[in-house]
């Protein structure tokens, strides 16, 4: 669905209502506090009240866009381009293409990103897994550049060969640290973890199959590379610079969830509704 169809399918608050009672409610409208089927609708105040406990409630109560005084096809426009631009769209562009300003921007992707967090992570990472480090933020230029640099946040990612990423921030790159990780993302009968030289990761990696690239000697050694994360981490730093141009700690690891998010649904043409789905 292109941006020109989606307008068309959605032109009206009344069809972007329909639309959202269908996904939220397949087999009928239900009282979301306890459950019961059948609620009554009152016309007068376009809310739906349920005949056993008695409570109103409307198609958006309970999801970002609740008590939003922004229409939902400006939501639905704003979701659409957060799912279809691989580097994201910063909130100033938001700001101009849906003429709001940029407070309501701002709220719109912080709630639009809650949806394309994981909520549960069921099944592990297997085959060949690469696993890498990343250091975001600092200063632009001078003092020391990689790990131990001044000012940046540290994230950890593991990509499966050909398959999904998951990314997280930590505090620091201690055995300890990315032990949990390994035993939380990674499945411990993978056909192979692959890391740098790193002497945290060979001391948690233990009890899998770990292969090691040295960087000072070579990047790929046959099928022993990490090139593929390298890359997730090489996209996620371009659209820092030239789309956000800065994320602060506290909202950083919202923006990792929505680069895995997009990144791991790259092949689902059903990305806008899913994302729908999760609001």
């Amino acid at each position: 669905m292109n941006i020109l169809e989606l307008q068309k399918r959605f032109s009206t608050q009344h069809k972007c209502e329909v639309f959202l009672r269908r996904k939220r409610w397949p087999k009928g409208v239900i009282c979301p506090k306890c459950g019961a089927e059948h609620p009554y609708w009152i016309k007068e105040r376009k809310i739906w009240q349920c005949s056993t406990c008695r409570y109103q409630f409307s198609v958006t109560t309970g999801t970002i866009f609740h008590r939003s005084r922004t229409p939902l096809k400006k939501w639905f426009i704003a979701i659409w381009l957060m799912c279809n631009n691989k580097k994201g769209v910063s909130a100033k562009q938001l700001e101009r293409t849906l003429g709001v300003t940029y407070k309501t921007a701002w709220r719109m992707s912080q709630q639009i990103r809650k949806a394309m967090r994981h909520t549960a992570f069921e099944n592990k990472l297997g085959g060949i897994v690469e696993a890498d480090d990343a250091y975001i933020g600092g200063k632009k230029s001078g003092g020391k550049r990689g790990r131990g640099a001044p000012g940046k946040e540290i994230v950890v990612g593991f990509k499966e060969r050909g398959g999904n990423v998951v990314a997280q921030v930590v505090q620091n790159l201690k055995a300890d640290t990315l032990t949990t990780l390994l035993d939380t993302f990674v499945d411990l009968d993978a056909n192979m973890l692959v890391t740098d030289e790193l002497r945290s990761y060979r001391k948690a990696a233990k009890g899998f199959k770990h292969k090691t690239v040295i960087h000072t000697q070579t990047f790929v050694n046959g099928n022993v590379h990490t090139m593929g994360v390298e890359n997730f981490w090489s996209l996620f730093k371009r659209a820092i610079i030239g789309v956000y141009h800065r994320v602060s700690a506290k909202y950083l690891q919202a923006y990792l969830d929505e680069f895995v998010f997009r990144f791991n649904n790259r092949h689902n043409e059903a990305i806008f509704d899913l994302v729908l789905q999760n609001c």
